[in-house]
């Protein structure tokens, strides 16, 4: 009986193992190929992970959703990771924070500006965060370490681990070189039409950038060092690529729901024509993003 019972064990671990998807890495409970969204709800100040398919919508949530809602207004979110471990950076108005995604501890928290729009990890662990209003780039190495950089508009920024660069947005599309705890200008690009950068984040596997400005959405055929059009609708906040290859945008037609920043939708722009939409009820998200690896940056 002994042994029947070994065997039996055996092959329900054989099944599990055998139900779980080829190539489905899974951290802290949510599969990357996840059909999620990452965003950032400015309706309770939350980051929330949501699954659009699901009426019960909310995969993760920080602050959690019965706790107090945060202090401070999100403005991105996106999902790094270091030596395996995923974690969620999030940048708020006058805060960048890391977050562990499977525990939700908060392991980093450090000041910043009121206009902070965006923000990201470098290899080093340091954050780079860049401040609309105030028209900065800040290189975070801790709370009270910090070096600005003057940078009109400063509205995106996404390292490049590849080619050991951070691409930063602005009213230009900027090239910095990051050695030895600092930031130095290698290179910058007009943008086209005008000088109104808005949100950056890179293809899944393609060396191009999704670059939004006031006017319209290209890439950034890094390559070529060349812009090309993909939607000419204006003041797309935020931009990502779904794991089926389509560009998705937040909406920003929806100005019924909040602010004319906000949306509570997301949309694709590429192929055209295709005629779908994910609503997240009751949200007021600035930014929102597919749940993905970023093999780009990290």
């Amino acid at each position: 009986m002994k042994a029947l019972a070994i065997v039996f064990l055996v092959l329900l671990v054989n099944v599990a193992h055998a139900q779980q998807p080829a190539n489905d890495e899974v951290h802290g409970g949510v599969s990357t190929q996840t059909p999620a969204i990452l965003c950032t709800d400015q309706s309770d100040n939350r980051i929330r992970l949501v699954d659009p398919f699901a009426k019960d919508a909310d995969l993760w949530t920080y602050p959690a959703s019965k706790a107090p809602p945060s202090e401070y207004i999100p403005t991105d979110a996106k999902r790094v990771e270091i030596d395996g471990e995923v974690f969620i950076l999030a940048a708020y108005h006058g805060r960048v924070r890391l977050v562990r995604f499977r525990d939700s501890k908060l392991i980093k928290d450090y000041p910043s500006y009121s206009s902070c729009h965006s923000a990201e990890l470098l290899p080093d662990g340091s954050i780079a965060t860049v401040n609309s209003n105030h028209g900065m780039l800040r290189l975070h190495h801790s709370a009270d370490d910090f070096v600005d950089t003057e940078l009109p508009y400063a509205h995106g920024v996404t390292w490049d681990k590849k080619r050991e660069c951070l691409w930063v947005l602005g009213d230009r599309l900027y090239r910095f070189r990051y050695r030895d705890r600092r930031l130095s200008l290698d290179q910058s690009f007009d943008l086209p039409t005008s000088p109104t950068g808005h949100d950056l984040f890179p293809l899944r596997t393609e060396p191009k950038l999704l670059v939004s400005n006031n006017d319209a959405l290209y890439w950034f055929d890094i390559e070529t060092e060349a812009f090309k059009p993909l939607s000419d609708l204006q003041w797309i906040k935020s931009a990502s690529q779904h794991a089926d290859g389509s560009i998705w945008v937040s909406d920003p037609q929806r100005t019924e729901i909040g602010t004319s920043w906000q949306s509570d939708s997301v949309i694709p722009v590429q192929p055209t024509g295709a005629n779908q939409r994910h609503t997240i009820a009751g949200s007021k998200f600035y930014k929102a993003r597919w749940w993905q690896d970023v093999n780009f940056s990290y």
